[in-house]
């Protein structure tokens, strides 16, 4: 059988995540090939207990190794650049966490250097795998809820809730922001994905725990889309719930669609016409998901998400061929547009074009 091999950079939580989606993918799906963890790269020596890897402290010993495929970055926000520019002069293949920098300047470096390079690349704007997204991009283009009125969509997590959880880089003004960055690039990725571009917001972040936290724990924005579409939408990094659940509803001017990552593979299409609900499950071979594991199968939502993410890639590499679904850096560097843009946004008090970023 063929190999593509990988390696992480970082090995912290997100890395695990991507470790265990990797080794899942071999077992779980019929792949033409092995996808395998072959090395770890850290600052510190560690003891890799993966079978078939080895750890080193030598990101160069990796990018001169002619037998690994890709690179995995899950290194802090503010390391991501050194370590894609290395990738870029090994012509090493790319595959990035998000968000792609710490600011907007980076990444538009990075993004122009990855297109005059022309190395295979992704970020893991993970949401796009979710089968409720795919389907709800379906609806949108078939238009079976008329035109578009107005969207909501959220994202709550509870991690930063806990008082006795020690400081970290995504609390530090060296991470370029809190919940916004961290959390909101895969909403407006979501946006710009389903709904269009997003033209103009209007920004609010809040801070609670101010003496354990440089960076927003909360953001509240109001976005107009090229369409003229209008939407809300809010983050939380310490915001409890029993679940901790993205809601996206879209209201059209013949009903609307809900989706709750509670259950991704479902969304509920209501009609106005008919003043009924249906339950849409199944994605047309448009858009199908090859590597979304089944109900059955399923390791949980955020799990599934980053396996099926990565297997794309590693599958891109394989065939040598592209799609619509993969998010480039490009697409990573939009979203962080709209990021910069409200940060600006939240500091004016007012508006702001997206177009006015530089």
């Amino acid at each position: 059988m063929s190999e593509i091999n990988y390696s992480i950079v970082g090995f912290g939580g997100i890395a695990k995540t991507h470790a265990i989606g990797s080794y899942a993918a071999n077992i779980m799906f019929s792949l033409p090939f092995s996808l395998n963890l072959t090395n770890v790269v850290t600052r510190k020596p560690i003891e890799c207990n993966i079978q078939g890897s080895k750890s080193t402290t030598s990101i160069e010993e990796v990018l001169n190794n002619s037998d690994i495929h890709f690179i995995d970055i899950c290194t802090p926000n503010d390391s991501h650049k050194d370590i894609i520019f290395k990738a870029i002069k090994a012509n090493k293949a790319i595959y990035c966490e998000k968000p792609l920098a710490e600011s907007y300047t980076s990444a538009l470096e990075i993004t122009k250097a990855v297109r005059e390079s022309k190395v295979q690349n992704s970020v893991a704007l993970i949401y796009r795998f979710v089968p409720a997204i795919r389907i709800i991009k379906e609806e949108i283009e078939e238009k079976s809820i008329g035109e578009i009125i107005d969207f909501k969509i959220k994202l709550y997590h509870k991690s930063y809730l806990n008082q006795n959880k020690k400081a970290s880089w995504r609390t530090g003004a060296a991470s370029g922001g809190g919940a916004l960055l961290d959390l909101g690039v895969h909403l407006i990725d979501i946006v710009h994905f389903t709904l269009g571009d997003i033209e103009e917001v209007s920004c609010k972040n809040r801070i609670y725990f101010e003496d354990r936290t440089s960076v927003d724990e909360i953001s509240e924005c109001k976005f107009k889309l090229s369409s003229k579409t209008t939407g809300t939408f809010e983050v939380s990094r310490i915001f409890a719930d029993m679940k901790e659940e993205t809601i996206f509803e879209i209201y059209g001017t013949k009903g609307s669609i809900k989706m709750n990552c509670s259950n991704p593979y479902t969304i509920e299409l209501y009609s106005f016409e008919n003043n009924s609900i249906t339950i849409k499950s199944q994605c047309s071979k448009k858009y199908a998901i090859d590597f979304y594991p089944g109900e059955r199968s399923s390791l949980g939502f955020a799990q599934d998400c980053h396996m099926a993410s990565i297997i794309n890639f590693a599958n891109e590499i394989f065939t040598g061929k592209g799609n619509t679904i993969t998010a480039r850096v490009q697409d990573a560097l939009k979203a962080q547009k709209v990021i910069e843009a409200a940060y600006f946004s939240y500091k004016a008090g007012r508006q702001i074009r997206v177009i006015d970023i530089v």
